[in-house]
């Protein structure tokens, strides 16, 4: 039987990573067919990477993609817990799927399955919880649910133990690719650091590294595959290799990378904390080529008090100085960062602060959250919490300022010729993370050189 949550004695009932397999029965070889499943996926590029592997698996087990959630034998939730309105979005998919589709079986995984599987567990058309800790198992349950065969108990069970038993991370058997032209590999898992306001290192777990080989290995099979594009992705992508029995560092990987796979044609970094974007990684993005000019770096706040609030070990000016950096070394570099705004106490004068230093600073573009109360976490006893309507406001108004910045930022392209990777026959982006809109039809997953000619509402035309 599997193991459901909270085990009563967590010695005899808690499944080590990699075992609890001989009890989920493969009954689905010769009943695949007409069985559709559709992947929702929330939350970070680390998060796609797992859904895009979940379906690989199950489009080589002979099922297919249903274009929508409400046309799928089986959905495969694949949740987000990170702020409260994660969590309200995946019970609304839930509900949704559920309500309009009630023959459709669910499967929720993720991190919110992991804090909450019992929640989950108790929601309508539910048959499975699969917490972080048993993801791997998610493919081969959603092929049981595909194939009918098992018993429907009448609540879902629940695969979930105790995720800091995680000591490392394998890859995946499947790559990660889902059909596209870029592929997220995720090199690296969990989080050491303890953020005031966030949940994601307990239902991530302690920091844990992919070997360089095996990256590498993963990375030749999706370039042997066609893929023109790798996005390296992580919970904590900047402390890669720490935890390794022989340490290493995100440099080194991304340089053996570059030196042993010479058909890989641009690899895209995800997102880096401020003290781990070195002077050396700077220099590498700004002199080779195939390092795409785009840089991913929270900032959460440009007030010093509420940074020692919030547990982050950097100060603004640090930050300031940082994109400033980068963009004298690299003049098209596309900067982006996470901020939060609301945090408990923060005050007028305090959101002031992070709004001047990002009129000051050259960011492109912003991922804004209002602050979310996360059960268990020290920010959530904090005093003074923020009003709501203040928080919408403050998000208005970085939003207001980024949207100008950005497209300022769209504007210098005008004339330029960029190198862009077409997605679809009409949509590409380039090397700075901007959407391009070419004006005749191209082959998907190839390369172009095209001029930008015109601003479009969230990209440019290019002919």
């Amino acid at each position: 039987m599997p193991f459901l949550y909270p085990a009563p004695d967590a010695s005899r009932h808690i499944l080590p990573s990699g075992e609890g397999y001989l009890s989920v029965r493969i009954g689905f070889e010769n009943n695949m067919l007409d069985k559709t499943f559709h992947i929702a996926n929330f939350g970070c590029r680390a998060s796609q990477s797992e859904g895009a592997a979940i379906q690989d698996e199950l489009l080589d087990a002979g099922a297919s993609v249903a274009t929508t959630p409400y046309d799928a034998s089986v959905v495969v939730v694949n949740s987000c817990t990170v702020t409260e309105e994660a969590d309200r979005d995946v019970r609304l998919m839930i509900r949704r799927i559920a309500t309009r589709s009630p023959e459709t079986r669910i499967v929720v995984t993720g991190c919110y399955a992991q804090r909450a599987p019992e929640e989950l567990a108790a929601m309508p058309g539910v048959e499975y919880v699969v917490g972080n800790s048993h993801k791997p198992m998610v493919g081969r349950l959603t092929m049981n649910v595909l194939a009918e065969d098992f018993i429907s108990p009448g609540r879902a069970e629940v695969f979930c133990s105790d995720i800091f038993l995680e000591q490392e991370l394998s890859p995946r058997t499947h790559s990660g690719s889902a059909g596209r032209t870029r592929a997220i590999v995720k090199v690296q898992d969990g989080c050491n650091a303890n953020c005031s306001f966030c949940i994601i290192p307990s239902v991530r777990g302690r920091s844990r590294s992919m070997t360089p080989d095996m990256v590498l290995a993963e990375v030749r099979s999706l370039v042997e595959r066609g893929y023109k594009e790798i996005i390296v992705s992580g919970i904590h992508l900047g402390t890669y290799g720490r935890d390794l029995d022989s340490p290493t560092s995100l440099l080194a990987l991304i340089r053996r990378m570059l030196d042993e796979i010479s058909e890989l044609a641009r690899i895209r970094l995800s997102s880096i904390e401020p003290l781990e974007v070195t002077p050396a990684i700077i220099s590498l993005v700004a002199e080779e080529p195939r390092l795409a000019h785009h840089f991913h770096i929270p900032l959460q706040s440009g007030s010093r008090r509420i940074l020692r609030e919030m547990r982050r070990p950097y100060t603004p000016s640090h930050y300031a100085e940082l994109a400033q950096t980068i963009r004298a070394r690299i003049e098209d570099a596309a900067i982006g960062a996470d901020v939060m705004v609301g945090f408990p106490g923060e005050s007028d004068e305090e959101f002031a602060e992070t709004f001047r230093l990002i009129d000051a600073s050259p960011l492109t573009y912003l991922h804004v959250f209002p602050y979310s109360s996360r059960p268990g976490t020290p920010a959530a006893d904090m005093p003074a919490p923020v009003p709501s309507h203040v928080s919408q406001f403050r998000a208005k108004a970085l939003r207001k300022l980024i949207a100008s910045r950005n497209e300022a930022f769209r504007a210098r392209m005008i004339g330029r010729d960029l190198e862009v990777l077409v997605l679809n026959s009409g949509d590409a982006i380039s090397s700075n993370f901007i959407r391009v809109y070419p004006e005749a039809d191209l082959p998907r997953n190839t390369w172009v050189s095209l001029c930008a000619t015109a601003l479009q509402q969230d990209g440019l035309a290019a002919r």
